[in-house]
This record gives C-alpha cells, structure tokens and sequence, in this order.
C-alpha cells in the first residue's frame, strides 16, 4: 500500500505540471472548439462503450449534427476516426484535434467516453459538459487509483460543473456522486424509485421489455443489464427533448456494436461471441444473462492484462466459476508480465465447491488462440461460448510488442479445426 501512495502522489505530480498544461496549450492551439459544441459525458465503470453509441446513433436519427468520441475510435457522423491503440478517452493533443475537425465539419453536439483516468489527467480540461451520465462503478483500476473511494471521486468530479447530470440510483456510488454534484440528478434505476424506472421486465427467448411511465420498450438484446444502458441513454436524449419514439425505434433491433455481444456465425448451431468485458462486474451481469438464455453448457474464454490492477484477478476466477460451466483461461494483454503468473492469480479464486460440486471446470490454456480451439472443440449444439476482454481490438500486446488479433478470426480458425 505504501508503495501505491507514493505513487499516486508523483502521479498528482505529474497531473498538475504535465497534463494540465498540455492540455491548456492543445485548447489554445486549437482555438477552444469545445465552446462552439454541446458535450455529453458518459463515464462509469462498464457500459460507457454502449451507451455512448446507442445516444449517437439516436441524435444522429434525430437529425442533429452529432459526433463521438469512445473506445471503438471516433466519428463525424457516420464517418470513423482511428484514436489509437487501446485508447478510450485520448490525449488533449488528439482530444482538441478532432473537436476541432468537428466544428470545420458543422458538427454541434458530441457525445464522449469519459474514463477516470481522463479525469484525472485533465484530458477534457476546458471542456463544459452540457450533461453527463453515470453508468456505474465498480472494481477497476485500483492499481492507479488506491481503493474504490478514491476511484469513485475521480468520477464524481466531472459531474461538479455540469447542467445536467444523470445518476445511476441503483449503484453504490449514487449518493456520494449526487453529494459532490451542483446540479439537482435526474436518476434512472430498476430497483429504486427514480425519475426513470424500468418496471414490468420481461424476457423471452426472443426479445426483453419493460415500461417507463406510459412508455414499452422492447428490444431483441437479452442481457439484463442491457436495461441500464437503455435508461441512461432515454434520461440524456429527454434533456435534449428528443422524440422517445426514436430511441424506442433503435431498440427493437439494438445496434451492432464491434465487439459488444457481437455474435460470430456458425454452422454448428452453437452460440459464439465476442464481449469486452473484463471487470468482476461486467463479467457476472454479462454470463448472468447469457446462462438464462443458454439450454446447454455455458463456455467462457477469458484473461486478465498484465501491468494492471492484480487485485481483480481473484474476483473475475471466482465471478466466472460461479456463473459459467467452463472456463479456458488464457492471455490478454500480458504486457510486462508472464501468462502463467497472471492466469495463477486468476486461478486463486475460482469457488472450490463449484468444482467440487461439478458444477464447473477450467483449463489453463496460454496461447489464446489455441483457448478458442478448446473452447470450439468442447462445444455441442445448444451451447454458448463468449471470448471476454478484447472485444473489438485488433491486436494483442505481449512485452512491447503490438501483434495483430482478431477475435472473429480467431473463431474462424477454430471452426475449420472443429471441421
């Protein structure tokens, strides 16, 4: 802990003598563009990504000039924007270029990714967000930022000078998000009573619905979770007065987002996926929903990145042991570390019982590649296989080396093995 102190402290360091004025320059150099744009922040923990382009696409059918700025890179429109490698909220020298591009392009408003470690690097400094959303907040990046409390106020901070912001009332952070906010929350939520609250949810093998006041959404995307991501995206696009029979439009068949539940096709009627999720939390509400649906063996492929927070390796092998039926563990990212390091830690908190029990196994499988393999090979009709972590990248980093990656690719191959 001591260690992580010092530091976070040269990191504060850094912030204020590096970042912060970098990011004054490129504002100047660049002419301050965000003035001439309305922003819409989207941070939390896990579903930034889905919610960020489920409200773009649905300004965009609104017929508002809108851009975006998220993981999958971004876009002037319908036009995309390479923003880098791994990179979800990029460096200001990035950030004030394409805004500026956007306002050369006649965009008006922007709808933006926000991690806390953008926040924390002042990477928007400058920026006024006209609103802001709050998916969640949940264990992720404590290697950088100590504990969840302190993670928790490097997110809170974008919401202390915004017009309108827009709470989780579910979450656990809820309260001391709304505590640190000047503005009064609009709050959306399934359990709690909010301004938006999901009521009514069914499932069925083919769609999910739920009411909001007088109104019924129903879309073909399963995942429970699918529902905060509808509701943060309906509270935004009502500050703006959009027509909700817009967004109730793009739900019916949810847009395809690369590398989200995006489904690969088959021939051996097994279900096979491709998800980025790669929190405890995104992995549970991810295989929660997926096994509702599942009549066979659920299957998960998955890792964790080497040079990043070590304390959620345990959390993700006991998440997974206690909602999958299989598990191949294999690399990620691996970075500076080695595979079978990481896949121990991950190993260390796998649930006994279960295993005991017969109600899961693993394998320990390095290379991912030959993880699909294994997983494809295993796989009868009627089961599901989901690859978790990499979603849309299209490379792996090992060391200091970028190799390229393909997920469906990956699948691909081990379709023709499975042959």
């Amino acid at each position: 802990m001591p260690k992580l102190y010092l530091k976070r402290s040269i990191q504060n360091l850094k912030n204020l003598f590096w970042h912060y004025p970098k990011n004054l320059f490129y504002n100047c150099y660049y002419g301050f563009p965000s003035k001439k744009l309305t922003l819409i922040g989207v941070t939390g923990t896990d579903g930034k990504t889905t919610t960020t382009f489920l409200i773009h696409h649905c300004l965009l059918e609104a017929g508002i000039k809108c851009g975006s700025i998220s993981t999958l890179g971004a876009r002037i429109g319908n036009k995309e924007i390479e923003i880098g490698l791994h990179t979800t909220s990029p460096d200001p020298s990035v950030v004030q270029k394409i805004l500026r591009q956007m306002v050369d392009n006649g965009i008006t408003h922007v709808v933006i990714e926000v991690t806390a470690h953008a926040i924390d690097q002042y990477r928007f400094g400058s920026c006024h967000f006209k609103t802001a959303v709050l998916t969640n907040i949940s264990h992720e990046h404590l290697d950088d930022f100590i504990d969840l409390n302190f993670y928790t106020k490097i997110k809170a901070r974008l919401f202390r000078h915004t017009d309108n912001i827009i709470l989780n009332r579910d979450d656990p952070s809820y309260q001391f998000v709304k505590e640190q906010s000047v503005a009064v929350p609009i709050t959306y939520s399934i359990t709690k009573t909010s301004d938006y609250q999901a009521k009514n949810i069914k499932y069925s093998p083919t769609f999910l619905s739920f009411e909001v006041g007088n109104l019924t959404f129903k879309t073909n995307s399963q995942y429970q979770y699918q529902i905060y991501n509808i509701l943060a995206a309906h509270a935004v696009l009502s500050t703006f007065h959009i027509n909700p029979q817009i967004i109730l439009s793009v739900i019916k068949h949810f847009p395809e987002i690369k590398g989200r539940r995006e489904e690969i096709a088959n021939l051996f009627h097994i279900r096979t996926l491709v998800d980025f999720a790669h929190t405890p939390a995104a992995l549970h509400t991810t295989l929660e929903s997926l096994k509702r649906s599942t009549p066979g063996k659920l299957i998960v492929i998955f890792g964790a990145t080497g040079g990043r927070d070590q304390s959620k390796r345990p959390l993700m092998g006991q998440v997974v042991s206690q909602t999958a039926d299989i598990a191949i563990i294999t690399a990620d990212d691996t970075r500076n570390e080695k595979v079978e390091d990481i896949n121990r830690q991950i190993i260390a908190g796998v649930d006994p019982l279960q295993i005991k029990n017969k109600k899961f196994t693993y394998y320990n499988i390095g290379n991912r590649q030959d993880a699909f393999n294994l997983a494809v090979k295993l796989a009868i009709p009627g089961d599901t296989i989901i690859a978790c972590g990499k979603g849309h990248e299209n490379t792996i980093l090992h060391g200091k080396t970028e190799y390229p990656w393909s997920e469906s690719a990956a699948y691909q191959t081990a379709f023709r093995l499975k042959k």
